[in-house]
């Protein structure tokens, strides 16, 4: 039989309506259960920002080992 895990607010100590927060900063990310009352500025924090969104790698010139030559740039006659 699976037990229940019962969070508590890492602030308070209730456990009612708690959350489990991730939160990264300064390139540390630490786990935060907090309660309605305590999770507020987090989550006004949550709405101001903007969606993190992946940067793409930027593409280099040339051709890959993949690329598709026309035999007619090679200069080989058939």
């Amino acid at each position: 039989m699976a037990k229940e895990l019962i969070s508590r607010c890492d602030e308070c100590g209730t456990s009612e309506g708690v959350q489990e927060f991730t939160i990264t900063y300064g390139g540390k990310t630490k786990d935060v259960d907090a309660c309605p009352e305590h999770a507020g500025p987090i989550l006004a924090l949550f709405e101001l920002g903007a969606d993190a969104k992946a940067t793409p790698a930027p593409r280099k010139g040339g051709r890959s080992a993949h690329a598709v030559i026309p035999i007619e740039d090679l200069g080989i006659e058939p």
